[in-house]
């Protein structure tokens, strides 16, 4: 596992050989990295089910969840590059500053239904659900409120 590892001020990749283990994602081994060889690591996650998204990363340069990518999906025998996202400004090592998500979680409007139709059923119109996803979409982000350890 290649992760990158520093700061505005300077940084590098720093290569740690660790174990397969049957199962894991990414974020499985970066939680194990962090626990043996770097202790320093500073990373973010919060609900380790591809709900938050508080564990992106780039992983060998494609933007994806850390919780959510299989490390038996990646190519054997090849070193897995994590890289934090490129889009933020970086805070340390994988974390990043994703402060702009919360200002424009606070900009959407809450999706809140129209009242039911005289039958008392509620419908809606495709316009409604595509504001209900925007809305879920950007409550999603809330979820980040994650340590950056």
């Amino acid at each position: 596992m290649r992760v990158w590892r520093g700061d505005l001020s300077g940084a590098d990749f720093a290569d740690y050989v660790m174990p397969r283990v049957e199962g894991a994602v990414v974020l499985d081994v970066i939680h194990r990295v962090q626990t043996g060889p770097a202790p320093d690591l500073a990373r973010r996650w919060n609900c380790k089910a591809g709900k938050c998204g508080s564990c992106s990363a780039e992983i060998n340069g494609i933007p994806r969840l850390l919780c959510m990518t299989r490390m038996d999906a990646l190519p054997e025998g090849e070193p897995v590059t994590v890289t934090p996202l490129r889009t933020f400004p970086i805070v340390r090592d994988l974390v990043t500053d994703v402060s702009f998500n919360y200002e424009m979680a606070r900009l959407v409007p809450p999706f809140a239904p129209g009242p039911p139709e005289a039958d008392g059923i509620y419908r809606m119109t495709q316009i409604d659900v595509e504001r209900a996803r925007s809305s879920a979409s950007a409550s999603s982000v809330s979820c980040a409120n994650t340590s950056a350890t």
